[in-house]
């Protein structure tokens, strides 16, 4: 099976719409990403903090692998996941369900929650989970890279905006709503007209037999 174009039924523009509209209206950074994690495009009001870490070929696949993550949970939960990715920052993971299978996700978030520790109660229904998750998420891998260690990256996470915990999941469920809803609409729509480009093929092979039935006849007589 060829890989899934996102593009295929929203377009560039209407995908750029999408981010900047609801980015600027939460103060979220979103993207659209592939399920392996991976952006789909630039991506609306990211923070500098993240831009720079994305702009690293080490950053961009950590961020890769806690989006992975995020999907996987969040298809598990049958829900949006919210959180914590290998940065420290708070972000949510909505699947983008096209003919029952997930073909796309929309992350967002690269907030800080007010509330500390809000999520670790929320994603995850076992201390043991939690541990674990910690353990790969931001001991193994903040062990590794400490970013507030670079003079830059320490100044633009002071820019990162704080939010609260009902804020974040007000904005997950309204973004989960829209956007399915939006890729359910479109998608119903590219049926109806696949459907009704199979009618019209369909009736020009009929016009086309019936005709080669008439000619036949004619020859007959």
């Amino acid at each position: 099976m060829e890989p899934f174009d996102l593009r295929s039924i929203i377009t560039e523009e209407f995908q750029n719409e999408i981010q900047n509209s609801f980015g600027y209206a939460t103060g979220f950074g979103v993207v659209f990403t592939d399920t392996e994690g991976f952006p789909i495009g630039s991506g609306g009001n990211f923070c500098r903090f993240c831009n720079r870490i994305n702009a690293r070929k080490d950053g961009a696949e950590l961020c890769s692998r806690s989006n992975q993550n995020a999907i996987r949970l969040a298809l598990k939960q049958k829900k949006p996941s919210i959180y914590i990715c290998h940065a420290g920052l708070v972000n949510i993971e909505i699947p983008l369900i096209y003919q029952g299978k997930c073909v796309a996700a929309i992350t967002a978030g690269q907030v800080l929650c007010e509330e500390e520790n809000a999520y670790t109660a929320v994603v995850f229904t076992s201390r043991h989970a939690v541990d674990n998750y910690f353990k790969l998420a931001k001991d193994e891998i903040a062990s590794k890279i400490n970013w507030l260690a670079d003079p830059e990256l320490a100044a633009f996470y002071k820019e990162i905006e704080v939010m609260s915990r009902q804020k974040i999941e007000a904005s997950t469920t309204a973004l989960s709503n829209l956007t399915n809803y939006i890729i359910q609409k479109l998608a119903y729509s590219k049926m109806q007209e696949e459907l009704a480009q199979k009618s019209e093929t369909i009736l020009i092979a009929e016009n086309q037999i019936k005709q080669a039935k008439l000619n036949a006849l004619q020859q007959q007589v």
